[in-house]
């Protein structure tokens, strides 16, 4: 299943919350116990694991998330650098082409599908140095 949507001109922190929030539903709706949640901003990661005070502009959507957590089976959260969340990037960057929000269990783009399946088989893009 994947998802894309435009939440506007909000802050990235705001819009990933939104994102994971959504995607949570989405799971949930379809019945899916056992999750793994990747994300690549540290803030909603670490806020959603404990680690770290949660920014009040994410309180209510943290919240959220882990009422859902809680109804789920087995659930792993961690962080992930960008780089290894390539699809997530670019359905973030087609969610700004849309209006609204999209969800669909058919990887309706070549692109996409090359992402997906090469993240499937193993192959990462690797981190570069600063």
């Amino acid at each position: 299943m994947v998802g894309a949507a435009n939440y506007g001109n909000i802050s990235i922190t705001i819009a990933e919350g939104h994102a994971l929030r959504d995607g949570m539903q989405a799971m949930v709706a379809a019945g899916y116990r056992n999750l793994d949640i990747e994300g690549d901003n540290l803030i909603v990661i670490g806020a959603l694991k404990g680690e770290t005070e949660i920014p009040c502009q994410i309180q209510n959507v943290i919240k959220d998330i882990r009422v859902m957590i809680s109804k789920a089976g087995q659930v792993k959260i961690r962080h992930i650098y960008w780089e290894a969340n390539m699809a997530v990037d670019w359905l973030s960057k087609y969610g700004h082409l849309i209006t609204g929000k999209l969800e669909t269990k058919e990887c309706f783009n070549i692109d996409l599908q090359n992402i997906i399946r090469d993240d499937m088989i193993g192959r990462t893009l690797t981190r570069r140095g600063a």
